[in-house]
This record gives structure tokens, C-alpha cells and sequence, in this order.
């Protein structure tokens, strides 16, 4: 068999050499190029993504667009239930705490910032925490959350306790809007001696939404489609609100709303 045949000669073979470096160095190229637009890509992604985690950063900072504050304390707490329904399944310090929620995000979505006595049911606390944490915060108003209680299950209307006269506006306003979301009977603002009351160092309320031994609210709280502690959120937000807006014209209002508080039977 003749070799030559199958081995290329010395010209061939540095002909095939040059073709192969010239492949070779546009391989080369053309790889760069594909390396240099993915990087170009990258860049621009990472780029996009600096500015919408920027957003983000700066959208998770909340921005109050009031100057005034709320400071809410949902009532009792802790080893303290509070009331409850009659048949015990229903305590105070649970939908006190679930309204109080509930409000602070709808004042926070308004554009209010909102300081919470507490935001769990494992904190027991007494008077004096409560209203030293909110004067300590400065708010501009203060409500604790509460929800009353009789021995008659056919009881049922919003109310509200003041103590201080400058009380008396920011207690009407809540006392009004609440019974007016909840559809029930608005009786009035009374006066009550309370730590929380009288040792707050801005206007202050005592919100009793409704009473929790009513068979009525109870139907209506243990169904799953009800909206009731929503409801009663709205409306105590809508109260403090309307306060803020116009204290001189609230409490004008709240003299026509003042009721004799009879607890001789608590």
C-alpha cells in the first residue's frame, strides 16, 4: 500500500495547520462575544434588580402621612381572659386582641402610625404599663380595646368610657361610629375612673364595642363568614379618625352623648 497516499504532504499539512488557527482565533472571538453579551445581560439584570429591591426596601418602610399617633391597648391579656361568652369559648382578651389588630392596620393603611400596648395573648400586664408605654410614645390619642358583659344574654349596645373632659370628644366619636358599622344601639359615653384613663397623658377611651354574653353577637362571632370584629375595627377606626380631624367639633358633639354609668350590678 502506498503511505503517501494516506499522509499529506509537508504543504497540505501547514494548510490544514493555518485553517485550523484561523477556526480556532474565530471560535475564540465569536466565544468572547457571547461571554461579553451574557455579562452585558447580567449587568442589566442585576442592575434592574438593584432598583426594584431599592423600591421594595424603601415601600417596606412604612411612611406615615399624619402627624398624629394612635396608641391602642388591646384590654386584659395574658393569664387575665377578661369576660367571656356564656358558654366560656369566647374570651374578652381574644377578639380584644383580634379588633385591636385589625384597627391598627387600617389606621396604618391611612396612613397613621400605631403603637400596640401589646400584640399577643402571652403578655399580662397592669394599668400602669399600659398607660406609661403610650404617654412614653407620646401618642396623640389613646383607646383600649374592650368588650362589655351581662347576665342577660338579650343585652347588647356600644359604649364608651371617659374619664378626663378632654376624654370626652375622641370617646363619642369611637361610641358613634361603632354602633353605626355594628347596626346596633349607641349608648352613649359615660364617665369611669381608670388608670388608663385618668393617668393618660392625651385624650383617651375606653371602647366597649358590644357585649360579648349577647346570643346575638355570639351567632354571629362564631360564623365562619361573619365580619363582625372587622366591622367593630372599622368603626373604631372611622371614630378615631373623625376625632383627629376636628377635636373642637367632637367634642362639641360628645356633651348631647353623656350617660350615667350604673355598675352596681358588675
Amino acid at each position: 500500500m502506498n503511505r503517501t497516499h494516506y499522509t499529506p504532504s509537508r504543504r497540505s499539512y501547514y494548510q490544514s495547520s493555518n485553517i485550523s488557527k484561523t477556526e480556532t482565533t474565530h471560535r475564540r472571538f465569536k466565544k468572547r462575544s457571547i461571554i461579553l453579551f451574557i455579562l452585558f445581560i447580567a449587568g442589566v439584570f442585576a442592575f434592574n434588580s438593584q432598583i426594584t429591591h431599592a423600591g421594595d426596601h424603601k415601600s417596606a418602610t412604612p411612611i406615615y402621612s399624619h402627624k398624629q399617633t394612635v396608641c391602642i391597648d388591646p384590654g386584659h391579656g395574658g393569664a387575665d381572659p377578661g369576660a367571656s361568652s356564656n358558654d366560656g369559648l369566647i374570651t374578652e382578651r381574644d377578639i380584644n386582641l383580634t379588633v385591636a389588630l385589625k384597627l391598627r392596620d387600617i389606621l396604618n393603611a391611612q396612613g397613621y402610625e400605631v403603637f400596640m400596648t401589646r400584640t399577643s395573648n402571652s403578655v399580662s400586664m397592669d394599668n400602669r404599663v399600659r398607660y406609661t408605654y403610650c404617654n412614653d410614645h407620646h401618642a396623640s390619642v389613646m383607646v383600649s380595646v374592650h368588650h362589655n358583659f351581662f347576665d342577660d344574654d338579650t343585652v347588647d349596645y356600644a359604649m364608651d368610657l371617659f374619664y378626663k373632659p378632654v376624654d370626652k370628644g375622641l370617646a363619642n366619636s369611637i361610641v358613634s361610629a361603632t354602633a353605626s358599622k355594628l347596626n346596633i344601639t349607641d349608648n352613649g359615653i359615660a364617665q369611669f375612673e381608670d388608670g388608663v384613663l385618668s393617668e393618660s397623658t392625651m385624650p383617651a377611651a375606653v371602647s366597649e364595642g358590644f357585649f360579648i354574653t349577647s346570643s346575638d353577637e355570639y351567632s354571629l362571632l362564631t360564623d365562619s363568614t361573619s365580619t363582625r370584629l372587622a366591622d367593630e375595627a372599622s368603626g373604631i377606626a372611622s371614630g378615631i379618625v373623625t376625632y383627629l380631624n376636628n377635636p373642637a367639633k367632637a367634642n362639641a358633639a360628645a356633651e348631647t352623648n353623656i350617660q350615667t354609668l350604673d355598675r352596681s350590678s358588675d
